[in-house]
């Protein structure tokens, strides 16, 4: 029983790791990365931000927006398009219309005169062939990749693209503000906030793992096709930047909003198709694990494989605690583990607790992105994931 013993708190210690120990260990590493800059910036006074470049030496920029059926979006996003603080005469806005069959090519061709560009295709083919089609027709030095439901702030753009006067970027993401509906489903801005702290502390060591379809800012000559069956296509993005050996950046004044699902049936359904769509990326950025890549391997491993894992060591840390009963200790510790996964249940059925209802609804929020990280895993290798994806709307 040793055996199963050194398995059980192994499991345990890599949950620990992956939640608590990592943070800190981030945080401890960004915090020397970063007082380390202080002191470079009282001897040499170097310029530790990244100035607004004139109006006249903003780069050309091409935004996409992917579309299929966004009829109710649409006006709005057109919208603020427009009303972005760019030179009119230096912004590309095209909606790539995948085979939508609604209002959305109408609406996109009555902003015709704004100089909105629209690429319809016909035949229904997923949003990364048509990003792919339409990034070697923009004419922009820098893409913009924006979701139909996602509102940039007016800045935005600007504050992206003032980034790209280094060379060695390829990519820049930015901070996405989640709006809850009256009714909606509010667990997931609690979890993006701690999201959001990880990529501030992240960013300070020089790594970026990924970008929201919110905003992703793209060096056109960085980008790289891809897959036609990419379920996460902004993650890859970026990834893929990384990989061709850019710098990648997260600027927290690159704001624009979304609202969060207002259900959690919707929630449940996106996590999946987004949990399918990262074991799929795995595959296709695994060199990012090799120790030679440094901060980023280490970020990559715990920020994500271990999150995306995470289930897998909870069940095996449960079945362990199962076996190991006879001991006074495990008989606490899995007392511990069947009131944490009831509270979840119970939850779950909408059932309040008294004094202990924030508490369930944080154990169900977790309990329940993890089944959805297992479904995702399933439906991964069984390939039965579609990369087009019917949007329900936040």
């Amino acid at each position: 029983m040793f055996v199963i013993e050194v398995a059980f708190w192994t499991m345990v210690a890599v949950l620990l790791y992956a939640y608590l120990g990592y943070p800190l260990l981030i945080f401890v590493l960004a915090s020397l990365v970063q007082t380390k800059r202080d002191f470079q910036s009282l001897f040499a006074r170097p310029e530790r931000r990244a100035e607004l470049p004139a109006a006249g030496d903003l780069p050309r920029v091409s935004i996409i927006t992917p579309a299929y059926n966004e009829e109710r979006a649409m006006p709005e996003k057109l919208a603020n398009c427009l009303a972005l603080d760019y030179p009119r005469e230096k912004l590309e806005i095209i909606v790539a219309s995948d085979g939508s069959t609604d209002g959305t090519n109408g609406i996109v061709e009555s902003f015709a005169e704004s100089g909105i560009l629209l690429a319809a295709h016909q035949i229904r083919r997923g949003k990364p062939s048509v990003i792919n089609d339409t990034v070697e027709r923009a004419a922009g030095d820098i893409l913009v990749l924006t979701d139909a439901t996602s509102i940039l702030d007016p800045d935005s753009v600007r504050m992206a693209v003032r980034h790209f006067r280094d060379p060695a970027v390829g990519a820049v993401s930015g901070e996405v503000r989640l709006v809850s509906p009256d009714i909606g489903y509010k667990g997931e801005s609690l979890y993006w906030r701690y999201e959001v702290m990880l990529k501030f502390l992240e960013n300070r060591l020089g790594v970026v793992l990924g970008s929201s379809g919110s905003l992703c800012a793209v060096r056109k000559s960085a980008y790289r096709a891809i897959p036609a069956d990419c379920i996460c296509d902004d993650l890859v993005i970026t990834l893929n930047t990384v990989m061709d050996g850019h710098r990648a950046i997260y600027d927290p004044e690159v704001r624009s909003t979304e609202m969060t699902s207002s259900s959690v049936e919707l929630e449940r359904l996106r996590r999946i198709r987004i949990a399918a769509g990262n074991f799929q990326a795995l595959g296709l950025t695994v060199k990012l694990l090799s120790p030679l890549r440094g901060w980023v391997a280490l970020c990559y491993l715990s920020h994500k494989v271990l999150k995306w894992t995470s289930w897998a060591f909870m069940a095996a840390a449960f079945v362990a605690n199962l076996m190991l009963v006879y001991k006074p200790l495990y008989v606490t510790l899995l007392a511990l583990q069947v009131a944490f996964y009831g509270s979840a249940t119970i939850k779950a059925t909408g059932a309040r607790l008294p004094v202990l209802d924030r508490l369930a609804g944080a154990t169900y929020y977790f309990v329940s992105m993890q089944l959805a990280m297992l479904q995702g895993f399933i439906r991964h290798l069984r390939g039965t994931q579609p990369v087009a994806w019917d949007r329900q709307h936040r």
